[in-house]
């Protein structure tokens, strides 16, 4: 049987190990960390480059899709025009 000091020790060097594993664990990340962050930075510049184009790409379809619009909205003023004159034109006498 262990003695009841003996649990104590047990424990402090339960702890002490603990200490030691989360330590290294600690240093292993604080190494590695800077590495991770600098090999990211190049794949986020690209991403915002790409992000950039598609913006532009964007703004470039909704333009064109506007100019359509505004020329569809011409082309039907236009012919709702003619059909009143043609109307006008076409009503039977009273």
């Amino acid at each position: 049987m262990i003695p009841a000091d003996g649990y104590y020790y047990i424990i402090i060097a339960a702890l002490i190990l603990f200490f030691i594993t989360a330590g290294g664990v600690i240093a292993i990340l604080w190494i590695a960390m800077p590495f991770s962050i600098f090999g990211t930075k190049g794949l986020i510049k690209k991403l915002l480059q790409e992000q950039e184009r598609t913006n532009l790409l964007l703004a470039e379809m909704l333009s064109s899709v506007r100019q359509k619009e505004q020329e569809t909205e011409i082309a039907t003023a236009i012919s709702a025009g003619k059909e009143k004159a043609a109307d006008a034109h076409t009503e039977p006498e009273r």
